[in-house]
């Protein structure tokens, strides 16, 4: 693909949410939608239909590369989700992972890259694949990341603390399962990956270390997803940069320096006062605060348009190339799916529903 395809899009002026679980919830069996390449392909194409988006997206759900993961090695048992190294992972795990790991064996993943190949197959719109950052994967391997990332912002190295080794062991093993991920995708035909690293943010990185000259930030973050772009790259596949955290421009620069063709950036930050940090050529992505849609107290139904209107009046007296959409996939507030939509294709321009 292009980079002009997405800033064709900018300059299109469409507002494009990512939706995709707001219209699975639609189904009265969603979870049977998500284990079924065919019919979760409809629903990835009607929400693009719906909201006039060239581009077909899954669902955002980034708990699927942690579960492969631990299914290749054995671990967790039933629940997934809950399950943490606490001491080095073993030390034949990454040889494992290289060498027996298939992302298809896990069913959400298998009807995800169906779907990506009938999309693909059909030839009306760009299929976009979707996987979690190698960082937001480790944040999820134990239970505590936060104290091993300061001690190697301090410049504490893997071979003189056990923590920070743990910490770098468990990063290579996340980054070869996304890079496995990827890699199935675009082979399915996927043309750009929306990939999220929502933890890379000032929660778990010290901005005053990154000031002061630490690599941590770059160790940490950059570096894995450089290395997953030329996987990109060499399937001649975009990246998508999602991040929905609060950041400082340091950080925001370093994602730019990924040569992304599109920044999705949450409402934690404002995009016209971040857009000088980023390349003309990379669109801005975002970024309505959908995380609190579900409440109209937070977010009344009224002033949602007056929100997207803001943005983008102030993005466009930047001169940045921009998509006005959703700060993230919205698949934390079970039984709010409906008011969510409502919202969303309000500042969509539609008063009941966008087609």
């Amino acid at each position: 693909m292009s980079r002009q395809f997405f800033l064709d899009l900018a300059a299109s002026g469409k507002r494009v949410p990512v939706a995709t679980h707001l219209v699975l919830h639609e189904s009265p069996d969603p979870e049977a939608v998500l284990v079924d390449g065919k019919r979760l392909a409809a629903v990835m194409t009607e929400t693009a239909y719906r909201f006039g988006s060239p581009m077909a997206l899954p669902v955002m759900d980034l708990t699927l590369e942690k579960e492969l993961l631990l299914s290749a090695l054995g671990l967790g048992g039933s629940d997934h989700a809950k399950f943490h190294f606490d001491e080095m992972p073993a030390a034949g795990a990454a040889a494992i992972l290289e060498k027996g790991l298939d992302p298809s064996s896990l069913p959400r993943i298998k009807a995800n890259l169906e779907a990506l190949s009938a999309i693909a197959s059909e030839g009306r719109l760009l299929p976009v694949g979707m996987s979690i950052g190698p960082f937001s994967l480790l944040t999820k391997l134990v239970s505590d990341p936060i104290t091993g990332i300061f001690m190697a912002g301090s410049g504490v190295g893997p071979d003189e603390d056990e923590e920070v080794a743990r910490l770098t062991a468990l990063l290579a093993l996340a980054e070869a399962v996304i890079a496995s991920c990827i890699r199935a995708q675009t082979e399915a035909g996927a043309k750009a990956v929306f990939v999220c690293e929502p933890a890379a943010n000032k929660v778990y990185f010290s901005p005053k270390q990154m000031a002061e000259g630490s690599s941590v930030f770059r160790d940490f973050v950059i570096e894995p997803n450089l290395r997953l772009k030329r996987v990109l790259d060499e399937a001649g596949a975009d990246l998508i940069f999602h991040d929905c955290g609060e950041l400082v421009p340091e950080m925001v620069a370093s994602f730019a320096a990924l040569e992304p063709v599109m920044i999705s950036l949450g409402s934690p930050v404002k995009l016209w006062e971040m857009e000088s940090y980023i390349p003309k050529d990379v669109v801005i992505y975002g970024n309505l605060p959908t995380k609190k849609f579900y409440s109209d107290e937070e977010v009344p139904l009224e002033e949602v348009e007056g929100m997207a209107d803001e943005i983008a009046a102030k993005l466009a007296a930047t001169g940045h190339p921009f998509v006005i959409g959703s700060e993230c996939d919205v698949l934390s507030m079970p039984g709010y799916e409906k008011a969510i939509m409502g919202k969303v294709a309000r500042f969509c321009g539609c008063k009941v529903g966008c087609h």
